[in-house]
């Protein structure tokens, strides 16, 4: 049975590899989380880049400046329990005052693709939330990033806020410049 992964792949195919090693005991230690392992062999197979035009992989160094996975969930949490209190208009499958947002993708609209992370939960089981860039809507897919990638793409499902926005011409993957390596 073929892997999410597989299925992506065969979707869109990677690029050779941006042959990056990266220290994922140092990257989750700064996250201060534990990472999915589908995520990890996800970037190991394609790297920082953007699917589609469209959506793109936040990863850990090297990277482009903005597309890196720790600083761009630096204070994440924060800024958006502060909007949400200003904004009054927190979606209600992110009431919970215990979980967290971890964002692993972004879109050229500025929504988020994000794991929803609940205490004592572990990381192969958090679910996708897909936030759109107005922080009121929310959609939760209870599957791994890579699994969601792979239906989104195949078209096996549609995301209100994603799906309108891809390309009916064909999707690919297109690596970042590397512009940093810390």
């Amino acid at each position: 049975m073929a892997t999410p992964l597989d299925r992506l792949r065969r979707l869109i195919p990677p690029p050779a590899g941006d042959g990056h090693h990266r220290d994922w005991a140092a990257v989750e230690e700064r996250l201060g989380l534990p990472l999915p392992q589908d995520y990890k062999d996800l970037v190991d197979v394609y790297g920082g880049g953007q699917f589609s035009d469209h959506v793109g992989l936040l990863v850990p160094p090297p990277t482009r400046i903005g597309s890196e996975l720790v600083t761009y969930n630096d204070g994440h949490m924060g800024d958006l329990d502060s909007l949400w209190s200003i904004l009054d208009d927190r979606p209600a499958e992110l009431a919970a005052d215990d979980l967290r947002l971890v964002v692993w993708a972004d879109t050229i609209d500025a929504d988020s693709l994000n794991w929803l992370v609940r205490p004592g939960e572990p990381p192969e089981r958090w679910p996708v939330a897909v936030l759109h860039c107005d922080l009121g809507d929310c959609e939760l897919y209870p599957m791994t990033c890579t699994e969601f990638l792979a239906g989104l793409f195949s078209r096996e499902f549609e995301s209100e806020i994603i799906t309108h926005q891809l390309s009916d011409e064909g999707d690919d993957f297109r690596p970042y410049p590397i512009t940093q390596s810390r």
